[in-house]
């Protein structure tokens, strides 16, 4: 990977700089999208921004911290794929939803037409993927509902930025998801680490508003498939019962609703996580699969990345969904 390259206002390098850099992005709620800078390098060259060449790493300076007794600088500012959430995707006048057909490219082409003055460049090949009448929740923001969409036929969003003659040019495309898999005991390519955790709830006694005896109660259980219900399915040994104290449910919907999401998050579960070395090209959307003993397969994206350069060495961490 290149060094960092700082560009002017109307977006044209400036040079090559040596910098700490920590970078995070991704498609999960808790992904800021955003990076920081800590350096005494860059104020005197009135840079707009960053980009390392051919990565999705780069964004514009729109935050600034400096103490007058010190010549350190903090730069911020979102990534671009950060700076794609600060956009919705709005249904057309008249229209309750946005549904769009065609090639994948150019769906992202024309949403992105009209965002950020037309930042982002999209190729006007065929991405090799035509979808038919998806349909896009309402007021998603532009990046997470480009990725949902791509992500139901097994596609992903690539950004990269890309050093021209002209200035740098800000890439959006579809491209297939890589697949990686692993299988329980065995080794593969990248490591992985298989959890069975079995030690859950499957039983949840839900209480809402009300005093003692007559407080609002819900019983809720979880089936074979993980599914919630008010039918218990586990008895005896193999019961296992937790309370959630909701007291200011609003009514029985309303506890039985967020007593579901109680259990689920109390519930046995298998899960994923890996260790990805710094070459793996890996990136946001692309697929982590893991074989449990019995044939059960997991499949999950990779939804976060932490890019970070720190005293000239860079690492990185990568992230699939639920992996804390």
């Amino acid at each position: 990977m290149e060094g960092i390259i700082i560009f002017d206002e109307n977006q044209r390098e400036i040079g090559t700089l040596d910098l700490d850099i920590d970078v995070e992005v991704g498609t999960a709620d808790n992904v800021p999208n955003d990076f920081e800078i800590t350096t005494n390098e860059i104020g005197k060259y009135n840079a707009a921004g960053f980009y390392i060449d051919g990565t999705e790493y780069g964004g514009f300076f729109e935050y600034t911290k400096n103490v007058t007794d010190s010549d350190i600088t903090v730069f911020r500012g979102f990534t671009w794929r950060g700076l794609m959430t600060k956009s919705l995707i709005l249904p057309p006048s008249g229209e309750d939803y946005k549904v769009v057909s065609g090639d994948a490219n150019a769906i992202i082409a024309d949403i992105l037409s009209n965002v950020l003055g037309g930042l982002f460049t999209v190729p006007n090949t065929s991405s090799g993927l035509t979808i038919t009448s998806y349909q896009f929740p309402l007021y998603i923001d532009t990046m997470n509902g480009l990725e949902r969409m791509l992500e139901k036929y097994g596609y992903r969003l690539s950004i990269h930025a890309d050093k021209t003659a002209s200035g740098i040019v800000i890439t959006a495309e579809a491209v297939e998801a890589v697949q990686i898999s692993g299988t329980y005991n065995n080794d593969s390519d990248v490591p992985m680490t298989f959890v069975n955790d079995q030690m859950g709830i499957n039983h949840l006694l839900c209480a809402g508003s009300g005093e003692l005896q007559e407080r609002m109660k819900v019983d809720l259980y979880l089936d074979e498939n993980g599914e919630v219900s008010q039918t218990q399915t586990f008895f005896g040994f193999d019961e296992r019962t937790a309370f959630y104290d909701y007291g200011s449910a609003e009514s029985e919907d309303d506890l039985i609703d967020n007593g579901s999401k109680r259990l689920l998050e109390l519930a046995s579960h298998l899960s994923l996580s890996i260790d990805v070395p710094d070459e793996a090209d890996l990136d946001i959307g692309d697929i982590v699969q893991g074989t449990f003993p019995g044939g059960i397969v997991v499949k999950l994206p990779i939804v976060r990345k932490i890019y970070k350069i720190t005293k000239g060495i860079p690492s990185t961490q990568i992230k699939i969904k639920g992996d804390s």
